[in-house]
């Protein structure tokens, strides 16, 4: 069984520890297999599209966070809370190879309502909906 809300939580997980150590992409890949070596949750499938999803983010980066900060009136990328700016980075990533745009935007302010502040879903929303067509 594949659990999709599941995995886009635990990608939220590695991508928060990823930008707080503030890894580059070298080092991005042994920070993710060593979460999957302690951390046995997910099954082979989730795990495969927490990795592409990561891999995604962090290979892309530049390019997303460029989408986000121009989308960004009166804020700075990194002024955004660590939570918001790797759910902003994750859908939009997701929305690369993942056609299920909508739902994905769902599952992300769901996300967001759990992990973030109060009204941050607002502000992820109007990006999500400017920067995924």
């Amino acid at each position: 069984m594949f659990r999709i809300k599941y995995s886009r939580e635990i990608a939220l997980k590695i991508l928060y520890e990823l930008d707080a150590l503030k890894c580059d992409a070298a080092q991005a890949g042994p920070v993710v297999d060593e979460y999957f070596r302690s951390f046995r949750g997910p099954n082979p499938d989730e795990e495969e599209f927490i990795r592409r999803l990561v891999k995604t983010v962090v290979e892309d980066r530049k390019e997303i966070d460029a989408a986000i900060a121009a989308n960004l009136i009166g804020w700075k990328l990194n002024r955004l809370a660590l939570v918001d700016r790797n759910l902003l980075r994750m859908a939009i990533a997701e929305a690369r190879f993942n056609s299920e745009k909508p739902i994905i935007i769902d599952d992300v302010l769901r996300i967001a309502k759990k992990y973030s502040e109060a009204d941050s879903y607002n502000l992820i929303n109007a990006i999500l909906d400017k920067v995924i067509p």
